[in-house]
């Protein structure tokens, strides 16, 4: 296989429908030892739904094209999917896309818990979501990962822009206020958005912060980012249940900053400094 910078695969699974708790127990490992092999980004799980019936998604990223080759030859996953057959109707289908990220991508990350009955719903609106961004400039492409019981419980959305000043565009503009509005409707307990990309400033620079790898610096940032979102989710919910939801991201959005920049990353930068170098 070729070389491919950011490569993608998407791997389909149809489980018996008896089989759907063991599953999120077997898929949460299968992840885990994903995350353990060396040029893992990112992966998540999206579950069965109009556009791909009674098939679950497993889509991971790898930093290359060997590193993702890798990982689907690898012994502890070849074991894991031994241990995990019986959990299946059918043979896996595997789909390699060839991702290609700008390094001046920024992305903004939202997550939230559908309520009960709404995912039809929610799909039209993620569609119309979508068809309002693509006449926003420098607007590149939308991700969305469903919520799996006993592994995933939020909805994650990620909306990735060219540069951060077309992402500010979208995040300031009324259409995004509208779609905000309209979530609600779709949405219980609190919405978590955070802006992602340009993480140079966050990382040490007597060499070169840029030659710390983009998936080093995403592995890092992501290690940082999720328990200091869980807090700031859950100050929020403690401290002021009532709060303007605007005014609410607002404020999550600056403490996040804050225990980013001068607590979590310096330390999680100092600790693996030996590794982000290598």
């Amino acid at each position: 296989m070729s070389d491919r910078r950011s490569p993608t695969v998407i791997v389909s699974r149809t489980v018996l429908p008896e089989r759907e708790e063991e599953f999120s127990m077997w898929v949460t490992r299968l992840i885990t030892a994903a995350y353990q092999s060396p040029g893992y980004v990112s992966a998540g799980i999206e579950r069965p739904n109009s556009t791909h019936p009674d098939e679950w998604l497993v889509v991971y990223r790898f930093e290359s094209g060997p590193s993702l080759d890798a990982w689907l030859a690898s012994t502890a996953r070849e074991e894991l999917l031994a241990e995990g057959a019986s959990l299946f109707e059918g043979e896996a289908i595997e789909q390699i896309v060839a991702g290609v990220s700008g390094q001046d991508e920024v992305r903004v990350v939202s997550n939230y818990r559908l309520r009960p009955g709404a995912e039809i719903e929610h799909i039209v609106f993620h569609q119309r979501l979508l068809d309002t961004l693509n006449n926003f400039n420098g607007f590149i492409r939308g991700e969305i990962l469903d919520a799996v019981p006993g592994v995933q419980p939020d909805t994650v959305v990620t909306l990735t822009f060219d540069t951060k000043k077309n992402l500010m565009a979208w995040i300031e503009s009324d259409e995004r206020v509208a779609a905000i509005a309209d979530l609600e409707t779709l949405t219980e307990g609190d919405l978590t958005t955070s802006i992602v990309g340009g993480f140079a400033g966050w990382f040490p620079i007597s060499d070169s912060a840029e030659a710390i790898p983009k998936w080093k610096q995403g592995v890092v940032v992501l290690l940082a980012l999720y328990p200091t979102v869980v807090f700031t989710s859950y100050l929020a919910r403690w401290f002021w249940p009532d709060l303007n939801l605007f005014v609410a991201i607002f404020i999550g959005n600056v403490i996040s900053v804050a225990i980013l920049t001068w607590v979590l990353m310096p330390a999680i930068t100092s600790k693996l400094a030996g590794w982000l170098n290598r």
